[in-house]
């Protein structure tokens, strides 16, 4: 099914006050940071992780409260924000839309959190900053549809590049460093998948690159037998696919079995995960992406993070990196605005920070404009294969 934005927001606002009411069962709450639930507010500041905890995108959800967690840790124990601890408030999303509207409403209107960071998935994000936005709730998500760069939420900012980054610079390694004419599209029916697929239409018209086909599919399928059949036939030169990563994987060994040895590659660094590997073995070795992260990275900022993680033994995953960088930032602004809403916001959309994944500022719109690198699975590992401009 896919979820109109507006269809979406129009829904939200005539049920707010139901969901609310009937939200309690659709969190999780766990505290963070040396801090817990019982702590006074005064003593606390409460930041929402609206996240996939469970289903089949809750390794992304994992990962990401792995790394608020250690950001929080380290804040915490560098004296908190203004003498004030972190304290995280998870809610499960499910990766879907309504769940994402129950549990940021729980979130805001009985936690009481000032900051919200999430969701990963592009539906429900879109979902839920229409609630957290009117609440004056700053909103740091991981979604990458170019629709949210469209919503006009002031409060809505995000630590990911945009498809309208991504999209592009994949684009033009594939015309020019591939020579590739004719791709065949695969992606995910969702905000996501769609904006991904209609950006990388848009961006082809420079590069002389014609998609030949357009196949979909839905979150959580198994069987993408009859799309691959379908690819087979067309003699594209490459596979466009759009997804995440336990998708990826399947696609590319069902590909692989049905003898489609094809180059096969992705807009953005949705499938940047040791799972991608774990699940497609050989089939997804040479796999191409944009990413905005290289986890192989000397700098000072990777050093230290990796030296956290390894002190709380936590994987030093992509997801877990970029959620990291988006606490950090967070922390920085609710330190600079006093924990209050508009000083706070004010002090994020002005923010210059180093993090791990590179230098953290954002435009008109709440994103940022890093230019990302080209990665491509080689050997059971992720290597750079061109730089960022």
């Amino acid at each position: 099914m896919v979820f109109s934005k507006s269809l979406i927001a129009k829904k939200m606002f005539m049920f707010l006050v139901l969901a609310v009411m009937l939200v309690g069962c659709s969190a999780t709450n766990s505290s963070s940071g040396n801090s817990n639930s019982s702590s006074k507010s005064g003593d606390t500041i409460k930041v929402g992780l609206q996240a996939p905890m469970t289903g089949d995108n809750a390794q992304y959800g994992q990962d990401m409260k792995n790394g608020v967690e250690l950001a929080f840790k380290k804040i915490n124990s560098d004296g908190g924000i203004n003498g004030k601890k972190l304290e995280l408030i998870v809610g499960d999303d499910k990766a879907t839309p309504s769940e994402a509207v129950a549990v940021v409403n729980k979130m805001i209107m009985n936690d009481g959190v000032k900051a919200i960071i999430g969701g990963y998935n592009s539906s429900p994000t879109l979902a839920a900053q229409d609630v957290s936005g009117p609440a004056k709730v700053l909103h740091l998500n991981m979604g990458a549809s170019p629709d949210l760069s469209k919503t006009g939420n002031k409060y809505l900012f995000r630590v990911i590049l945009t498809g309208s980054v991504y999209v592009p610079a994949v684009m033009k390694y594939m015309a020019v460093e591939k020579k590739v004419k004719k791709i065949a599209a695969l992606y995910e029916n969702t905000d996501y998948g769609i904006t991904m697929y209609d950006a990388a239409k848009a961006s082809t018209k420079e590069q002389g690159v014609e998609f030949i086909a357009a196949e979909k599919y839905n979150p959580g399928d198994k069987n993408f037998s009859s799309q691959l059949s379908k690819i087979k036939t067309l003699n594209a030169d490459a596979v466009m696919v759009v997804g995440l990563y336990n998708e990826v994987a399947l696609i590319e060994q069902q590909a692989k079995q049905a003898g489609l040895n094809i180059q096969f590659f992705s807009p953005d660094d949705s499938m940047y995960s040791k799972q991608l590997i774990t699940l497609g073995g050989d089939a997804v070795e040479n796999h191409i992406f944009a990413s905005m992260i290289d986890l192989n990275a000397e700098t000072e900022e990777m050093k230290e993070f990796k030296k956290l993680a390894e002190e709380n033994n936590t994987p030093a995953q992509a997801n877990t990196a970029i959620a990291y960088d988006a606490a950090m930032a967070l922390a920085k602004a609710l330190t600079e605005g006093d924990g209050d809403a508009d000083k706070s916001r004010d002090a994020l959309a002005n923010i210059e920070h180093q993090g791990i994944t590179g230098p953290i500022k954002f435009d008109e719109n709440g994103d940022r404009s890093n230019t990302p690198m080209i990665m491509q699975v080689q050997k059971g590992n992720f290597k750079v294969i061109k730089e960022s401009e």
